[in-house]
């Protein structure tokens, strides 16, 4: 049955899609009288291209290729960072290891950077804090953000607030990393702050709540589009979780 199904959309789709996108003559009588090696030029020679040439083509192609070869990107950007050390090369490499969850590689290209002259901007402080949280430093991470805020006392950051109610969460300040957790959520209308939030309360024996909190975060995610419902399936498994306990 499938060899059958793919055999009719060789001789009746391509067929049509050539038609459609006014290609039939000569590409519509070559699949017709010359199967399958007809269609499989056509896809090879008109459809392919296109589609890899287009914007969400090259989207598919980038994604393919990040999970054929994961770490092909991290490589090219090592090796641009020894052909030259630059501040930049080095944020861009830091991005990719905390991408891949490198995070002790990561840790130590923004402590680098933030040690340089031309390294202090704020972005790389953040940096250097989520890696300490991810490393399982939260009081290091704690002191970095703390010192930041003093020294950029206007910084408006959702990503820093993020990190900091974390850290009061990992260092046991619950309540001030409830009140964190739900500050950015109001304020960001973030899943993961809502979620981590659930979390919380669940784990601190406030389960009810953390129930209501996750129902909340279900029920958002089941309005929401597709794909806000991809790119925010982690915080919804998160949700699930304290739903499913008792």
């Amino acid at each position: 049955m499938p060899i059958a199904a793919l055999a009719l959309c060789f001789t009746v789709g391509l067929p049509v899609h050539a038609a459609k996108t006014g290609r039939f003559s000569p590409w519509g009588w070559i699949i017709i009288m010359l199967p399958p090696l007809g269609g499989v030029a056509y896809l090879l020679v008109e459809v392919l291209p296109e589609l890899l040439g287009s914007p969400r083509g090259q989207r598919t192609q980038r994604a393919i290729a990040q999970r054929v070869n994961p770490e092909k990107t991290y490589r090219v950007l090592r090796d641009r960072l020894i052909d030259a050390d630059t501040v930049a090369n080095r944020a861009r490499l830091a991005e990719e290891c905390a991408v891949l969850g490198k995070w002790q590689e990561a840790w130590e290209q923004y402590d680098e950077i933030v040690r340089r002259p031309n390294g202090d901007e704020p972005v790389f402080h953040l940096g250097l804090a989520e890696a300490d949280l991810e490393l399982g430093r939260p009081d290091a991470a704690l002191a970095g953000l703390e010192a930041l805020k003093a020294r950029e006392p206007d910084l408006a950051s959702a990503r820093g607030h993020m990190a900091y109610a974390r850290a009061l969460a990992a260092l046991g300040r619950t309540d001030e990393a409830l009140d964190a957790f739900e500050a950015i959520s109001q304020h960001h209308h973030s899943y993961e702050a809502r979620a981590r939030l659930a979390a919380l309360m669940a784990d601190t024996g406030r389960i009810e709540e953390g129930r209501r909190t996750a129902q909340e975060i279900m029920d958002r995610l089941r309005r929401a589009p597709a794909h806000v419902r991809k790119i925010q399936a982690g915080w919804g498994r998160v949700a699930e979780d304290v739903l499913r306990r008792t």
